[in-house]
């Protein structure tokens, strides 16, 4: 799908820090320039057609002397921008790398993770008449199997894809980051189900909300969204999958 443009936000910032709208579409952002701590990037992508899609990304910066690094700790599996960390002083003044930290550890890492998985191949499940044999020797049940009454009484959580999806712009606690970001926590727009769904799905032109229609299924957007309707000490009920059925 062909990008229009990128639309880049920087913590609760109510303007872009960047709009990027040629391709490679690639960000550089100077550490030396940003306090020191935790910040929050949002890369809103705008499509010709006219659909819109949002990459989190969780990094911190930190510094040494002279020298500020930045440390991506979260950033999707996929995305159409690259975001880079480029601090000028380092590149002016490298520093050499320690071999112990960079070539010795890993290595030895590698070597420990290779002969834990070797062991557990050999000591891991087998099985045993009515049941299962264990590491350890212990005996356990047999599992129910794939679409029978135990898969069918599963329930989808809710609060891991709020975790996953939202949280990084709402704020896990639900205050999110206005105006931006609106909170959900005690928002009374909650109360109108039929538009809380209305927006998870379609997204909300004209702002950083993206549709999710395509992302999640009937039962995950409905847990998602009574999680959001019932956290934190909203009173709004849960929705069903039917409902979100009917909506899409």
């Amino acid at each position: 799908m062909d990008i229009n443009r990128v639309e880049v936000y920087l913590d609760n910032q109510d303007e872009p820090i960047a709009v990027l709208d040629q391709p490679p579409f690639v960000l550089e952002l100077d550490p030396s320039k940003l306090e020191v701590g935790t910040h929050y990037l949002i890369a809103v992508v705008h499509y010709q057609d006219g659909s819109m899609d949002h990459h989190e990304y969780v990094f911190d910066v930190e510094r040494k002397g002279a020298i500020y690094a930045g440390h991506v700790s979260r950033a999707p599996v996929t995305t159409p921008i690259e975001v880079r960390m480029v601090d000028r002083v380092e590149i002016e003044s490298p520093v050499k790398p320690d071999f112990v930290r960079y070539g010795l550890l890993p290595l030895v890492l590698f070597l420990i993770l290779a002969g834990t998985a070797a062991w557990l191949a050999v000591v891991g499940e087998k099985p045993v008449p009515g049941g299962v044999l264990a590491a350890g020797g212990k005996v356990e049940a047999p599992k129910a199997p794939a679409g029978g009454a135990g898969a069918a009484a599963a329930t989808v959580d809710g609060k891991a894809l709020y975790e996953k999806h939202c949280a990084s712009c709402h704020q896990a606690n639900g205050q999110g980051m206005p105006p931006t970001f609106p909170a959900l926590a005690g928002n009374d727009r909650l109360a109108d189900a039929e538009y809380v769904i209305d927006v998870v799905l379609h997204g909300k032109p004209g702002t950083a909300m993206p549709p999710f229609g395509n992302t999640l299924s009937d039962e995950e957007a409905a847990a998602l969204i009574s999680y959001i309707r019932t956290a934190w000490g909203n009173d709004y009920g849960p929705v069903t999958a039917d409902e979100v059925a009917r909506l899409r």
